[in-house]
């Protein structure tokens, strides 16, 4: 009795995994010769045919180091019994034999393809499984790079990341354009600029209707542009080739004009209705930036990029800051009589108030912009060029000015300011006036 126990606890240390100080330790094989371990097999490469876990050691109850999906092809290192030694992921583990199956050539072959377009907004993640972190969303529609394949999954790289993607969300496509005919393209709609090709992605600031963007390259179904002293991304669905201004004089050699959008964040401006000033000046300063420098070949920068509280000292600090060689501050105007109503262009008094030594080129910087405005918008009355203390144009550094295009409490006026017609053609006539000045101001 006892040797017949004695031998059956023999055969059972022998079939069983132990865990002898907390470490387990996999099973063997009984052969005639004794033990067999690490019988290599043939085939480097498995397949595995359902979502398998690779665990610590080769038995059921040890613990679990990641779940293998189906489909996903795992590297052959040897053989425990009823357990293959595999590396997958980065990893190395034990899984159980029966649920792989031996890769076909087919499996293993790189991709006749090099680039692939994406079916839905796809997940890159950092591993070639389903529950890996996720790197980036890749939009439906964008162009991936192929690297490599393993099992289901595609090793792709997209907008300077790389990782893997479910190959059955891909379709071969060619090469990403890298360049277009068209340079210069225009809004259809208000448009968001994103940090990276990405729906989900930063909004850097919403570029207007209508207004002009500066191509640069092409990633899948966006556009990377550059507009109002930024770049970024935008849904090249909402552009449309846009008609070239060929300005009349020389170009702005680069030369910098500073457009100072009026108001902004908890400072709304002049307000009537759901007309907010700090929205329309914004708006115009936007166009305005784009056509110099798009069309006139100016380095135009923006005071503020999105709707933002800036203190008038902070305005006139950002003119040495971006080395500007002109200011330009954008306004409308309002009054408790309805009646007021016209464009008006401040510049500087000579009295002790201003200390911008520019005042008589502030003045004439003035006068340009005042006359294309006249000129080019004449449903709004002309009210003229005007000396005021203000603190934008008297305290700037550079030849300034600040310019009011109607009343927003005047309808005919407000009826100008909130059309994206007419905010276009006050963007235009004041970069038309502000190259003029240019031209002869050295």
């Amino acid at each position: 009795m006892n040797q017949t126990k004695s031998s059956w606890n023999l055969k059972l240390l022998l079939s069983s995994s132990l865990v002898i100080g907390g470490m387990a330790v996999a099973p063997f094989d009984l052969t005639p010769t004794g033990f067999e371990s690490s019988r290599v097999e043939a085939t480097s490469t498995y397949t595995t045919t359902a979502n398998l876990n690779l665990r610590l050691s080769a038995a059921t109850w040890s613990p679990v180091l990641l779940t293998i999906p189906n489909g996903a092809t795992v590297k052959y290192v040897s053989t425990y019994g009823s357990w293959y030694k595999v590396s997958y992921g980065g990893k190395t583990g034990y899984v159980a034999s029966q649920y792989v199956k031996v890769s076909t050539a087919s499996t293993m072959t790189p991709s006749s393809a090099s680039y692939y377009k994406t079916t839905v907004n796809l997940n890159m993640r950092l591993t070639a499984a389903s529950w890996s972190t996720v790197l980036t969303t890749i939009p439906n529609g964008a162009t991936v790079k192929y690297v490599s394949h393993y099992g289901s999954w595609y090793k792709v790289s997209y907008n300077g990341k790389t990782g893997y993607v479910a190959s059955q969300y891909l379709s071969a496509t060619g090469a990403p354009t890298t360049t277009t005919s068209t340079t210069s393209y225009q809004t259809t709609v208000n448009l968001n600029m994103r940090l990276s090709a990405a729906s989900w992605s930063t909004v850097l600031m919403t570029i207007p209707n209508g207004a002009t963007v500066k191509y640069i390259s092409k990633y899948g179904s966006w556009y990377k542009v550059s507009y109002g002293g930024k770049t970024g991304y935008v849904a090249s669905e909402y552009l449309k080739p846009a008609t070239t201004t060929t300005p009349t004089t020389s170009t702005g050699t680069g030369r910098t004009i500073v457009i100072d959008a009026g108001h902004g964040g908890n400072d709304p401006g002049a307000v009537y209705g759901s007309s907010y000033e700090k929205v329309i000046a914004f708006d115009i300063a936007a166009r305005l930036a784009s056509t110099l420098s798009n069309s006139y070949g100016y380095n135009a920068r923006m005071t503020r990029s999105n709707d933002v509280y800036l203190s008038l000292a902070q305005r006139v600090e950002l003119t040495k800051s971006y080395r500007g060689s002109a200011f330009v501050s954008i306004h409308n105007n309002s009054s408790t009589n309805a009646s007021y109503h016209g464009h008006e262009v401040l510049v500087p008094t000579g009295e002790s108030y201003t200390t911008n030594p520019y005042i008589s080129a502030s003045r004439s910087l003035g006068a340009a912009i005042n006359r294309e405005l006249g000129v080019r918008i004449p449903t709004i009355r002309n009210r003229g060029v005007k000396y005021q203390n203000v603190y934008v144009v008297g305290k700037n550094s550079v030849p300034s000015t600040l310019i009011e295009y109607g009343f927003i409490s005047n309808s005919n006026d407000r009826s100008h300011l909130t059309s994206t017609t007419y905010r276009q053609r006050m963007a235009d006539a004041t970069a038309s006036g502000i190259h003029q000045f240019m031209s002869t101001y050295k």
